[in-house]
């Protein structure tokens, strides 16, 4: 069945408005296409599939304008407009980040800020009291005699002083060990298995020094507040797990060492 001249040109329009559907589907897709519309989609559909044209969907597509390219250039419009909200949203989300950041920095500060003043205030009691120190040897007795004494009881000193069994009390035998671990540690002459058991044995002792009798340690020489002891105790924690690395390292050297000189060899 053929068309007449007629027919073919009332269909013309609806052509064109059939390929400006078209092509706002290409662009938009079916669900953004039947809401610009006004319609659903199964009505789009159904005009794809009979190529004719409902009243309601011509009068959308009249109202849009029938020029394809007018059609094209509003679809591309209607897209840039959904990116535009799109970075709008992404440029407040940013801004809220940034702002969330700038009161973490802030806050930070005023922490840092509060440490340096701690340190500060420690090396500043430090400081005095070598200044005191030196202005008068401690011990000084009325015969001209020194005399090691002890400040504070609660801090550990490098040296053997008079007294340590009434000054350390139950905690003195581990003082005393922990000075010998300390000073093997440090004997450059000793073997290196010798040095590496030493330093864990050594922390091993500033563990329980520090938790168990809540001692100081060197090199402070005034003692530690509660969340300063805190902290050297975790300090004390992870050097253990170092020295037991380094311990474990030594004796698989020495083993290997001995394995290549049937045993002649220990250091």
């Amino acid at each position: 069945m053929t068309m007449n001249g007629n027919e073919t040109a009332e269909r013309e329009p609806e052509q064109v408005l059939l390929a400006s559907l078209r092509e706002l589907i290409d662009e938009a897709g079916h669900g953004e296409a039947a809401r610009q519309l006004g319609v659903d989609r199964k009505t789009l559909w159904r005009v794809l599939d009979q190529g004719r044209l409902t009243p309601r969907v011509r009068q959308a597509l009249e109202r849009r304008g029938a020029n394809p390219e007018a059609a094209r250039r509003r679809g591309r419009l209607d897209v840039l407009e959904r990116r535009t909200e799109m970075l709008d949203k992404d440029v407040e989300a940013l801004a809220e980040a940034v702002e969330a950041l700038r009161e973490e920095f802030g806050r930070l500060a005023d922490l840092q800020a509060e440490a340096l003043g701690a340190w500060e205030r420690r090396l500043s009691a430090v400081e005095a009291r070598l200044a005191g120190t030196a202005a008068e040897p401690p011990g000084a007795g009325r015969d001209g005699g020194t005399e090691p004494q002890v400040s504070h009881p609660e801090v550990v000193t490098l040296e053997p002083v008079q007294g340590d069994e009434i000054v350390y009390g139950e905690a003195a035998p581990v003082v005393l060990e922990w000075r010998d671990q300390r000073m093997t540690h440090l004997d450059e002459g000793a073997r290196r298995v010798e040095r590496a058991r030493a330093l864990v044995r050594m922390f091993e002792l500033e563990i329980v020094l520090i938790r168990d009798h809540e001692l100081t340690l060197p090199p402070s020489a005034y003692p530690w507040d509660e969340s300063r002891r805190r902290d050297e105790l975790t300090k004390v924690k992870f050097s253990l797990v170092s020295a037991r690395w380094e311990l474990a390292q030594a004796l698989l050297w020495r083993w290997v060492r001995l394995a290549l000189t049937l045993g002649r060899w220990r250091r």
